[in-house]
């Protein structure tokens, strides 16, 4: 049951840093854009679960939407 309540809650933080990285790109990237655990994004897709996982522990999750967004310049 441990490992369920795991993903649910990755999921869910994934579902959080989506959607800031929405609102932090002023709206330039479309929901249409988002798959679950990618951001597809030309040339290549961002892969938002690595990105979470390098950064998670020291960083908020606004944190880690805003340095996406600048990294990817979204």
């Amino acid at each position: 049951m441990e490992a369920e309540g795991d993903i649910f809650q990755n999921m869910k933080k994934l579902q959080d840093l989506k959607f800031l990285i929405y609102e932090l790109s002023h709206r330039r990237v479309d929901f249409h854009n988002f798959n679950i655990l990618t951001l597809n994004h030309l040339p290549d897709p961002i892969k938002l679960d690595e990105e979470y996982k390098v950064l998670k522990k020291d960083h908020t999750i606004e944190q880690i939407a805003w340095s996406i967004v600048k990294k990817y310049n979204l």
